[in-house]
């Protein structure tokens, strides 16, 4: 298999992967219950990693083993709304936290959007996530220098991760004191050794982690550093985190199918 060090283009679909991705992205056949069958097509054609340029930047994914690298491979805007929506909060010189990068979908997409005129910090655990995040920034020109191959939690610990379904875009931390296979911080430390004051929108997918790493961050950070716009999956409008983010003033702006987006009011 080719190491994601290798120069972006390697893996470019091959001539069936192309002629069956053209048929694939026309909608409605991109829908996510359809995506099982078309990855096993196009891992038929030719198996393995394929770097694909969509519309939020460049990306090697690896269809057969993570939900967001099929989606990238096969869907032309997926996640729009939602990374349209993030955007629009930042300004200029303005700093995104991406917690749960995964591969690195919405670091990427709002790195590109910036261009160096502000800051993403990206901040996930699983080791094999990390390494494939830290390629997709590189095919990007976009700085690694920001990632951090740690769970936010709400005390400092180790843990290790919970693969659901052989699906690593559906991994559960849990805490390891025994050694664990990768460090858990607060949010707050992650922050203050990014040296980052503000924060102008935030993702979070951490799989029912949301609570340990939101929590402790509302109850002791000012209020000037709480992001103005959140991007968080789904988790019913009357979870504890939900009603902790409408108590400290968030304003519910829209669902999109997967997510919940929202603005400090």
């Amino acid at each position: 298999m080719v190491e994601p060090s290798h120069a972006f283009g390697t893996l470019a679909p091959s001539l069936g992967q192309k002629l069956t991705l053209a048929l694939v992205r026309i909608p409605p056949l991109y829908r996510g219950s359809l995506r099982p069958f078309w990855v096993r097509v196009l891992n038929a054609l030719r198996g393995g990693p394929v770097d694909v340029t969509s519309t939020f930047g460049r990306f090697r994914v690896y269809p057969t083993t993570n939900l967001v690298d099929s989606a990238l491979l096969i869907h032309p805007f997926y996640n729009r709304e939602e990374i349209d929506f993030l955007k629009a909060g930042l300004l200029a010189g303005g700093t995104f936290v991406d917690v749960g990068a995964n591969i690195g979908l919405y670091s990427i997409a709002l790195g590109n959007s910036l261009r160096g005129s502000g800051r993403v910090i990206s901040i996930e655990p699983n080791p094999v996530c990390v390494e494939r995040l830290r390629a997709n920034l590189r095919f990007n020109d976009l700085p690694v220098t920001d990632v951090f191959p740690v769970a936010a939690g709400d005390e400092p610990g180790r843990g290790h991760l919970i693969v659901d379904r052989d699906d690593l875009a559906i991994a559960r931390t849990v805490r390891d004191e025994t050694g664990g296979d990768f460090e858990i911080r607060t949010l707050v430390a992650i922050l203050d050794q990014a040296g980052v004051a503000t924060i102008d929108a935030l993702k979070i997918d951490v799989e029912g982690f949301e609570m340990a790493a939101l929590g402790p961050f509302f109850r002791s950070a000012p209020r000037a550093r709480w992001p103005k716009r959140i991007c968080i999956e789904h988790l019913g409008e009357k979870s504890d985190v939900m009603t902790m983010l409408a108590e400290a003033g968030y304003r519910l702006e829209r669902n999109t199918r997967n997510n919940a987006l929202l603005v400090l009011g």
